[in-house]
């Protein structure tokens, strides 16, 4: 009777153990770690364009009319912009400038040398009121600093401004900008601060540019059905 006990429980755990594995074979391995949501992350775009300047400064006089000196600079400039902050967007832009023109009281003034240069930086944050589903709009204030080399003096500037943006999107990741800087500057922090000093210095700013982001796609965008023309590659 014990080997007959024995055989049968040995048949048990024989015909047993093989299904009790089979079961736990067939047991879903675990799932694999959830990866942290990296949408919070900050990161930066970057933007560059055509730009122009207009800079006026004044000389006020008492007995006659003030003098009034404007120079019309085209160039080039380069930004950049934190993203993923809420409701700001810290900002910078540097510039490069030729001084193409230059009046005197509205009398055209001839420089003595044509190599010269200008340089505009501007370092604040932009807010987004609201936008539309093509237009976005952006605004805020900066701080505004000026250098230009003249055949006079080497003037620096340095002041407030405010931006207004305007960007438009093309397709999924090529946005056009739209810039407008207008700023109120103390001319005086140059080497004209002693022989030549302005009353007041204003300039205004205009840059067309692009910007192409990856991290920073549209959603919605003006050439939807771009990606359907011949030749046309969306990655």
């Amino acid at each position: 009777m014990k080997t007959i006990a024995f055989c049968a429980t040995l048949t048990v755990l024989t015909l047993g153990l093989p299904a009790l594995y089979a079961e736990e074979d067939d047991t879903p391995p675990p799932s694999p770690p959830v990866q942290s949501d990296q949408t919070d992350a900050l990161f930066f775009t970057f933007n560059q364009g055509a730009s122009a300047s207009w800079l006026t400064r004044v000389i006020n006089q008492t007995e006659r009319s003030n003098f009034v000196f404007r120079d019309f600079l085209p160039g080039l400039y380069f930004g950049a912009e934190l993203r993923n902050m809420p409701y700001v967007i810290p900002m910078a832009r540097l510039a490069a400038y030729y001084p193409l023109t230059s009046t005197f009281n509205l009398m055209p003034q001839k420089p003595v040398t044509p190599l010269h240069f200008a340089v505009d930086m501007a370092i604040g944050a932009r807010f987004e009121p609201f936008n539309m589903k093509y237009v976005r709009i952006n605004a805020g204030p900066a701080l505004h600093m000026f250098f230009l080399n003249a055949d006079r003096w080497n003037y620096f500037n340095l002041g407030a401004a405010a931006v207004l943006g305007i960007e438009l999107p093309l397709v999924s990741r090529w946005t056009l900008l739209i810039d407008g800087y207008a700023s109120i500057d103390n001319g005086n922090l140059g080497t004209n601060r002693q022989m030549e000093p302005f009353d007041i210095v204003w300039q205004y700013q205009i840059n067309l540019g692009f910007r192409y982001s990856k991290k920073k796609e549209n959603d919605t965008w003006l050439f939807a059905r771009a990606k359907e023309l011949p030749g046309f590659i969306m990655r």
